[in-house]
């Protein structure tokens, strides 16, 4: 069976088994849910910043938690929303694959080609975030700052922790139905069946979603786009044998084929020189064509042409085009992801005794996903491409020339085997608890990438598409151990001492491949990126091996990256209620391969490192009979080697006769993060709890931070080195995307005057605001505007005392067009582009929970 036809009928299973089980414990589920938590009350919050259980005003780490009760209040359907209830939190989808949610901590983002700045973990198991759902969650954790010392990756800017739902052992189910505009269909079930009570146990979980592109596309026979169109499913096992083992198996699987939120141009430069010129005569035509497709006219601003009009209608070709020889790579003439994940994990927990517990935990994960897309968003245009042709020399055009510009459209193919396993002593002694143990994982990574470049009649590639294919394995190993000690043995309940340490070993291997698929065929050569351009011009010459193969066409290489890290923090508990803490912790980041190098000079980069500061406050309490809950963290990040991307143009030969971009990873010196992030709840009166999320934050270069550029226009050689000191000066610079101002604000009114015997009556409210950010050409960043989003939701629980509720929802309430992301390459290819947030939806939520 398929894995897409094991998707369905898994899902279905789980649907109908939780439908055809309602009559049976109907009866029983009348009886209602347990009783709620006295309303004048805030809900303790358990989590497991330190690897285990813990009440989250006991933690001296900076945690937002969001539980599975409000991400219903608040309407979270999909990855991205989370960071509208997490103060300092950005999701964005990746400028390189659509596919993926990059979470950005404290101003960390990921650059292409190197290792998250912030981990997501998953029931204990670290994964990428292709595969992520939120139905069935227990509850999304948010760790702020390093976390380089007890969990399994070493992270720079925090660690995003998902935990599902564990298998009961009484039976229960659920089935949520959404339908929505757009042409929403969503159906979620699950279904806890105990098999032997209070030792086996399982739990099934499915979902199938569709719906249609938010953004409306007048491409003659294209799909609209931003559409939803996948399934997942999951099954848990909990195995306990006897009372001291604990042994969870979640088995997951993920299918989706989307065309996912696209690049649209915003801006073409008015000032750039030479090619960047040319290019620019056509990028300032799709500009003002994209405005006429929104209903706007292109303005001027500054030393740049800007769109206007509404970004929700556009021009895109979509899906998957025709496929070259050989069938390996799909050449990329529209937008389209389709992505496959499956996984496994296991976790086992064995007490020893009273103080003592050994937990192991293991992973696997398959992951493959093919994201096509058009970064310029210029490819549903056409343009008059005389300009540029007679830029080239070419004699005798008319004035008007109509062709299509393929501005760089790229494939990415991306496959990944993981295995991880981890292994724990947990100890809870007088006075003291530790965590101590060993971290081992093995990544195979296959990136594959062609793109296009294409003006009219013209291909600046010169011998077709650019294909790189890069075959990455990464070994990490790591011992760690951690223990906190209160000083109650001298007196000192109030005070405890927290330290630990871990070392890391990351092991990486490549071999990369770039040639391009209809340059001519030399003598077979080896590359061995030696002061060489493997094929990047067409034919043979001083400076080009004339190969074009990825037999003869290829790069080797391998680095270990290793280095210590740590976490040192002493709290104090001004009353049980009330706790101060200081905490000192150092990220690393191992460096990796550029994988569409063909110089040897670049064909690793090295690791970025961060040495954070944090100061907290956690209290709890009431004004009056009024309960509060406020934690607030002031944090200072010193951050060094930032490994950043850039694409520079060189010689391919010593008189320059043709010339090659390369997009390459450097390190570039240092920046200092710093700010302040609260987060408070309150329950003015017994029925309405208020949270609100503040964080601000600034972030500014230091000195030595410098895009490097070749000493000479000649290729880049030991006598013709990268010059670090006389290229783009960074220094006192702000970081680019780093908005000063997050603010979140979620209400939750319990409507008392409605009878509960017609329904318990919640209505939830929530409303995010992020200020605006600098742009920085060098590291692909534009600027992007402020913009707030409010959202809503109706429910009515329990109606007439069933196990049936109905929810009324709407998301981005105003309608209110904001940019998620944006990128820039106006000094280089002349374009700027966003990827926007959605359009106001809306839909009906139904619901049946019986037990």
């Amino acid at each position: 069976m398929s894995q897409k036809k094991w998707l369905w009928s898994t899902t279905a299973a789980v649907l109908g088994a939780s439908l055809v089980a309602a009559p049976a414990w109907a009866q029983e589920a009348s009886a209602g849910p347990s009783a709620p938590e006295e309303p004048s009350s805030i809900a303790e919050v358990v989590v497991t910043a330190r690897r285990v259980d813990e009440n989250q005003q006991a933690v001296p780490i900076a945690v937002t938690t969001v539980s599975a009760d409000a991400l219903n209040k608040r309407n979270v359907q999909q990855v991205v929303d989370l960071q509208f209830s997490v103060p300092n939190l950005q999701i964005k989808q990746s400028n390189t694959y659509p596919s993926v949610p990059e979470f950005i901590i404290r101003g960390q983002r990921q650059t292409l080609f190197t290792d998250e700045n912030v981990v997501t973990y998953v029931n204990g198991v670290p994964q990428g975030t292709r595969g992520l759902t939120l139905y069935d969650l227990d509850s999304v954790q948010v760790l702020k700052g390093p976390q380089g010392t007890l969990f399994g990756k070493n992270s720079n800017g925090g660690a995003m922790v998902f935990t599902t739902k564990k298998p009961e052992f009484d039976f229960n189910s659920r089935v949520d139905v959404d339908l929505g505009n757009y042409d929403l269909r969503r159906a979620m079930g699950m279904i806890n069946i105990p098999i032997v009570d209070q030792k086996l146990a399982l739990r099934m979980a499915g979902q199938i979603e569709r719906r249609d592109g938010v953004f409306k596309n007048s491409y003659p026979g294209a799909k609209d786009v931003s559409n939803l169109d996948n399934e997942s499913g999951r099954i848990s096992v909990l195995f306990r044998p006897i009372d001291r083992i604990d042994s969870l198996t979640t088995f997951d699987v993920l299918h989706r084929n989307e065309t996912p939120n696209a690049s649209i141009i915003e801006a073409a430069p008015l000032n750039n020189t030479g090619v960047g010129a040319m290019l620019a005569t056509l990028t300032q035509q799709a500009v003002a064509q994209q405005s006429a497709v929104g209903g706007g006219g292109a303005v001027v601003e500054g030393t740049n042409l800007v769109r206007q009009g509404n970004p929700y209608r556009v021009n895109f070709p979509t899906g998957v085009h025709a496929t070259v020889p050989g069938g390996r790579y799909d050449p990329i003439a529209g937008i389209a992801s389709r992505v496959d994940v499956w996984g496994i994990t296991n976790n086992t927990s064995f007490d020893i005794n009273d103080q003592l517990t050994l937990r192991n935990i293991f992973g696997y994960r398959f992951e493959k996903a093919l994201d096509e897309q058009d970064p310029s968003g210029t490819a549903g245009f056409t343009v008059n491409v005389a300009p540029f042709l007679s830029g080239l020399g070419v004699p005798g055009l008319p004035s008007v020339v109509p062709g299509r510009l393929v501005d760089n459209n790229t494939n990415f193919l991306n496959r990944f085997k993981t295995l991880t396993e981890e292994i724990q002593l947990i100890g809870n002694l007088p006075h003291t608890k530790f965590i101590a143990g060993g971290f081992y994982s093995h990544v195979d990574h296959l990136y594959a990438v062609n793109s296009s470049f294409v003006v009219g009649p013209v291909d600046l590639y010169q011998a077709g598409p650019r294909y790189g294919e890069d075959q990455i394995t990464t070994k990490t190993g790591a011992l760690f151990g951690q223990a906190t000690y209160d000083f109650g043995a001298f007196g000192l309940d109030a005070l405890s001492l927290t330290a630990g340490i871990r070392y890391t070993w990351d092991k990486k291997e490549f071999r990369a491949t770039n040639f391009f698929a209809n340059g001519a065929q030399g003598l077979p050569q080896t590359f061995t990126g030696v002061n060489q351009v493997c094929n990047e011009i067409n034919g043979v010459g001083a400076d080009a091996t004339g190969v074009n193969t990825p037999t003869q066409c290829y790069m080797t290489g391998s680095r270990v990256y290793k280095a210590p890290t740590w976490t040192v923090s002493v709290d104090y508990k001004i009353n049980p209620d009330t706790m101060v803490y200081f905490t000192n912790r150092r990220g690393f980041k191992a460096g990796s391969s550029n994988p569409t190098t063909v110089n040897q000079d670049f064909a690793m980069f090295g690791p970025e490192r961060l040495t954070d500061f944090e100061l907290g406050l956690k209290t709890q309490g009431r004004i009056g009979s009024m309960p509060y809950r406020l934690n607030t963290a002031f944090f200072l990040g010193k951050y060094k080697d930032i490994q950043t991307g850039d694409i520079l143009t060189f010689c391919a030969s010593p008189a320059c006769t043709g010339t090659y971009t390369d997009l390459i990873i450097v390190n570039v010196g240092r920046a200092t993060i710093k700010g302040v992030e609260l987060d408070a709840t309150i329950k003015p009166v017994r029925s309405l709890e208020i949270s609100l999320g503040y964080s601000y934050q600034k972030a500014r270069y230091g000195d030595g931070s410098v895009i490097p550029q070749p000493v000479n226009p000649g290729p880049v050689s030991p006598s013709n080195p990268i010059d670090f000191a006389k290229g783009q000066d960074l220094s006192g610079l702000d970081f680019p995307g780093v908005p000063k101002h997050n603010v979140s604000l979620a209400a939750t009114w319990n409507v008392d005057f409605i009878p509960s015997s017609f329904a318990n009556t919640v209505l939830s409210m929530n409303y995010a605001y992020r200020s605006s950010t600098v742009g920085n050409q060098a590291l692909g960043v534009y600027k992007t505007p402020a913009y707030g989003v409010a959202n809503a939701r109706l429910a009515f629980n329990d109606l007439l005392e069933s196990p049936f509720s109905l929810a009324f929802w709407v998301s981005n309430i105003a309608d209110k067009a904001y940019p998620l992301a944006c990128a820039d390459n106006r000094g280089s290819l002349a374009y700027a582009t966003c990827r926007w947030g959605e359009p106001r939806t809306f839909g009906v939520t139904g619901s049946a929970r019986f037990r």
